[in-house]
């Protein structure tokens, strides 16, 4: 995991970063403008929806498929001049949806709405906004074969999470209107196409080499399988994991899609672990599935599923021990008191993903990559069939309900699969072990009274909770490769390496 570890560390400094800037959006400015947050979230919803589809299963192709092409002659520059028409195509191809799409989302889901036409003045601009995005994903997918995280990172988290308060806090004190709010998020994903293209040039791999041959028959068919399955997997994740904030936001009112978004970015800290981990072993199970190396994937399932635990806990604990004090620093908290409980859903819900650690990378890179689609497709279906009977009676709370029991299947379904098909899964005694930590440190901070300001009281939390975490963790040892990392970084910081 030395590859892993070296870009983990990097990703996780940045995204240290990120979290503290979202921190601070999510806490002082987003409430300020819940309602233009609320309409912002659901256009970049909708976005990222369209770009799952229209995408063509590009992205996944880009790392699948690599190891495969780049053992040819120009064939790491040829897999990289199909993507870039594949995206071509998708961008012609959304063109012509267009009136189906606004049809369905401002006529059909919004169709209650009394604030529909705040959406419909503004759906013009999903457009280039999917544009952008659908090579942005391609490339940030397709670097990721370098085992290069940290940029793309930047440019594609980091950077929007700079933008995006910067707009709402214009919007908000009256500098911006709705029009230049939305020109702003264009010129975003403009920098953030552009960054990706000239990276990829300093890295060297921006080729234009073409090989024909290296489209057999055989790989058409291949590959014409593989993205067909592979779009409507990743267009059923979209529809799974973002269609609440949809939903809500159509159902109930566009400031309560505001509410339920910023409660979601609340609990996004807690699958920032993930996410890095993800990015960076996808490339690797691929090729170790390609060298039927089946033992170093169940390592790196077993020990990512300690360290996403482990990492998943102390954020979402740290979260709840102040989530009261978090609330009362924010403009208007007792409207935004309402996503109290959204917050809790939504943490254990992630608390259960990050648990079956790199599953999804596991199967989707595997010869059984179909059984993802099929799984995903019913997640898609349970969640949204929830979210239609739930929001309706208990409003954003029914919503994060819909999200824990489709995502908890999910989740369980892809677990079970693993083990049958390659006899491999992620727990052991040391799951229990960081159970045990986890409750010992959120019982001995939670029932200590503190009665001093909010921010004060937020950070005595964190650091008593820390400290006893971190303490446990040291003497416990759940896991072997924090634990290495840990003692590494001290030796380091007392010169003794």
């Amino acid at each position: 995991m030395g590859v892993i570890q070296r870009q983990g560390i990097k990703h996780t400094l940045v995204n240290f970063i990120g979290v503290c800037i979202g921190l601070i959006s999510t806490v002082f400015i987003y409430p300020l403008s819940v309602e233009m947050f609320g309409l912002a979230q659901i256009v970049l919803s909708s976005c990222f929806l369209c770009t799952a589809l229209y995408s063509l299963g590009l992205n996944a192709v880009a790392v699948k498929f690599f190891p495969i092409f780049s053992q040819e002659k120009d064939g790491a520059s040829t897999l990289l001049r199909f993507l870039l028409a594949g995206a071509v195509l998708g961008c012609l191809l959304f063109v012509l949806s267009m009136p189906l799409l606004k049809k369905l989302l401002v006529n059909v889901l919004f169709e209650s709405n009394p604030r529909v036409s705040l959406l419909e003045a503004n759906f013009i601009y999903i457009l280039p906004l999917v544009f952008l995005m659908i090579f942005s994903s391609i490339l940030l997918r397709y670097i990721s074969n370098f085992r290069r995280i940290v940029v793309p990172l930047i440019l594609d988290q980091l950077l929007i999470k700079l933008v995006l308060p910067s707009l709402v806090l214009l919007f908000a004190f009256g500098y911006i209107d709705e029009s230049m709010f939305f020109y702003g998020l264009i010129g975003n994903y403009i920098l953030e196409l552009v960054g990706l293209f000239f990276y990829l040039r300093h890295l060297g791999y921006l080729n234009i080499q073409f090989n024909k041959q290296l489209f057999s028959p055989s790989m058409r068919a291949e590959l014409r399988s593989f993205s067909g399955y592979s779009v409507l997997n990743t267009l059923s994740s979209q529809l799974a994991f973002r269609i609440d904030t949809l939903m809500v936001g159509g159902i109930i009112s566009i400031s309560s899609g505001g509410i339920y978004a910023i409660s979601n970015l609340i609990t996004e800290t807690i699958s920032k672990p993930a996410k890095a981990l993800h990015a960076i072993s996808s490339p690797i199970i691929s090729d170790n599935w390609n060298k039927k190396n089946t033992h170093e994937i169940e390592a790196i399932y077993k020990k990512s599923s300690d360290l996403l635990l482990i990492a998943g806990l102390f954020i979402s604990i740290g979260i709840w021990l102040s989530i009261d004090d978090l609330f009362s620093l924010m403009p208007d908290s007792e409207l935004m008191r309402q996503g109290k409980y959204v917050i809790l859903l939504l943490a254990i819900a992630k608390l259960v993903d990050l648990s079956t650690s790199v599953n999804t990378p596991i199967i989707v890179n595997s010869a059984h990559y179909r059984f993802n689609f099929y799984a995903l497709v019913s997640l898609a279906v349970i969640n949204i069939g929830l979210n239609i009977i739930l929001i309706p009676k208990h409003q954003m709370i029914g919503a994060a309900f819909a999200t824990l029991i489709s995502q908890t299947l999910f989740n369980v379904a892809k677990a079970l699969f693993i083990k049958w098909k390659f006899d491999m899964q992620p727990f052991s005694i040391n799951t229990l072990k960081i159970l045990l930590i986890s409750s010992v440190s959120f019982l001995t901070v939670y029932f200590i009274p503190l009665p001093f300001s909010a921010l004060v009281c937020i950070i005595l939390r964190s650091v008593a909770f820390g400290g006893v975490f971190l303490l446990l963790i040291l003497w416990f040892k759940p896991s072997e490769e924090l634990d290495t990392l840990i003692k590494g970084s001290l030796a380091e910081k007392l010169g003794l390496r």
